[in-house]
């Protein structure tokens, strides 16, 4: 799990990326001249992304019965609101980013960018996909055990009222014949 320093210090990055890009392209500069701002940005939020997935596949599994790693499942999940927010701005970062390039004229090299940072996250989406579907699995393993065993207990409950009422009527039975 990615820690919420390296989470909020990859948003801080990718927020001061995004106002380097803005002042370089209001003093003239071309779109061009900020890739390594442009670089950190999408670096940064791919970072955010995956932080996003982690939480997911977290979600996902059943509850550890071990007491620290339920308390790292406690924390992601408690991370989960800040990574939604962060998310959302992140998105509106893009835009604005997205709204630069369209200023310039470089919305072909925006899609390039795009497309270069969908290839490379499709790739561990792919991995990531697998790994969730894997923790939906044991999750769902894990709840329909605990059915199976609470049917059995309640089954075996409702054998016993049975018996002792069956034990009670034939002894009651008995001592008056």
């Amino acid at each position: 799990m990615i820690d919420p320093v390296t989470i909020g210090a990859a948003f801080a990055l990718a927020k001061t990326s995004v106002g380097f890009v803005k002042e370089a392209i209001n003093l003239g500069h071309e779109i061009k001249d900020c890739y390594e701002d442009l670089s950190k940005f999408f670096k940064a939020q791919g970072q955010i992304e995956k932080a996003a997935k982690e939480v997911e596949t977290l979600k996902n599994q059943p509850k550890s019965e071990d007491p620290q790693e339920a308390e790292k499942q406690e924390s992601a999940l408690s991370q989960a609101f800040t990574i939604v927010m962060q998310r959302k701005q992140m998105r509106e970062f893009e835009q604005e980013l997205r709204d630069m390039f369209a200023m310039k004229g470089e919305m072909d090299l925006y899609r390039e960018l795009c497309a270069e940072r969908d290839r490379i996250s499709g790739e561990q989406d792919e991995a990531a996909r697998e790994k969730i579907r894997k923790a939906r699995l044991a999750k769902d393993r894990a709840e329909r055990k605990k059915q199976e065993q609470e049917e059995m207990l309640m089954i075996a409950g409702i054998v016993v009222f049975v018996l002792l009422g069956a034990i009670t009527v034939g002894v009651a039975i008995y001592l008056k014949g």
